[in-house]
């Protein structure tokens, strides 16, 4: 916290409220920043958001699986949804079966306006599932940014 001169107060804002506020202004700005790309650069800019959030996403599979022992269907679906948890997104697991797991999310937490920065941002999301469990696909099956009325994160077995 930053220490104010004697005297000086401002608002302590609630830890929750506080949390959620700054951390959808930041999602706002990683979604500008990808446009920003996407605007300057065209193909190039979506490849190299494409590029890091592989990346980023490879990272922090080797992370988990340094601690984990092999991570069947359901074990990458609830990690994904602790990741879902930590960026405060809404939503629902609608489908929970041997096969496939449907991660529904009402409202984009970035929010992407456009299907192709939202593509290449969930990159990162593609090469974690692949780098915790080589035998899963993920897919995006329903898109808001594509005027679907809600987002649909699918885990199935190859």
């Amino acid at each position: 916290m930053i220490k104010l001169p004697p005297g000086v107060e401002i608002e302590e804002v609630p830890l929750d409220k506080r949390y959620r506020s700054n951390l959808r202004g930041l999602l706002v700005r990683i979604r500008k920043l990808y446009e920003a790309l996407e605007d300057r650069f065209g193909e190039d800019g979506l490849e190299l958001i494409r590029d890091v959030s592989r990346e980023y996403g490879d990272e922090i599979a080797q992370r988990v699986r340094a601690r984990e022992d092999g991570m069947d269907l359901h074990d990458v679906a609830r990690f994904l949804v602790k990741l879902f948890n930590g960026m405060r997104a809404e939503g629902e697991v609608r489908e929970w079966s041997d096969e496939r797991v449907v991660i529904m999310v009402p409202e984009c937490p970035y929010p992407f306006t456009r299907p192709q920065t939202c593509r290449a941002h969930t990159t990162m999301e593609e090469a974690l599932v692949h780098g915790l469990n080589p035998g899963l696909d993920y897919v995006i099956e329903k898109c808001i940014p594509e005027g679907d009325p809600e987002c649909w994160h699918v885990l199935s077995r190859r």
